[in-house]
């Protein structure tokens, strides 16, 4: 697409995406939920991913697209769109999501391209604290025993962060 659709279908996202924008925050507010994500992938489609201290439900989902659709008139008729919690394939993004998965299994792959897996032992602005794996580099279906090391990795230079599952 080019020319005059291709930039009326950006002027269409992007006042979708200042209305959105504007009014999230208040709803987070009162829902005691934090936004972790928002993306506009398509054309006539939103994804909105939310956490809280516990687990977010179904239940909140739904009351939070009820309020969105109240508040926002027919302006977001057109869009599908999706709230939920980030699934485990999400990258960790938000101060919470990391809060929420110290003494937990994640697997952080550096800007180089260096992959760690281990637990998180602590979370701040700057860094992550994570406690290795034994044989930390291995795909294993079960939970490796940890190692002695623990690294100090700075935010800055870390390109994802996943929580892992171990199946035993």
């Amino acid at each position: 697409m080019e020319g005059p659709q291709a930039l009326s279908l950006f002027f269409k996202i992007m006042s979708v995406r200042i209305i959105l924008d504007e009014m999230l925050p208040e709803l987070m507010k009162e829902s005691s939920l934090e936004l972790i994500e928002l993306n506009i992938p398509a054309e006539h489609r939103i994804e909105i991913f939310v956490d809280g201290e516990d687990n977010v439900s179904i239940e909140q989902c739904a009351a939070l697209m009820r309020e969105l659709r109240g508040r926002t008139g027919e302006a977001l008729d057109p869009y599908q769109i999706t709230i939920s919690s980030p699934g485990l394939d999400k990258p960790l993004r938000h101060p919470l999501q990391f809060k929420k998965a110290l003494n937990k299994s994640i697997e952080v792959l550096m800007n180089s391209g260096e992959k760690h897996r281990g637990v998180l032992v602590n979370y701040n602005e700057e860094f992550l604290k994570l406690h290795l794996f034994l044989g930390s580099k291995s795909k294993s279906s079960s939970k490796p025993p940890l190692g002695e090391t623990t690294l100090d990795l700075p935010l800055t230079e870390i390109k994802k962060v996943l929580k892992i599952i171990f199946f035993s």
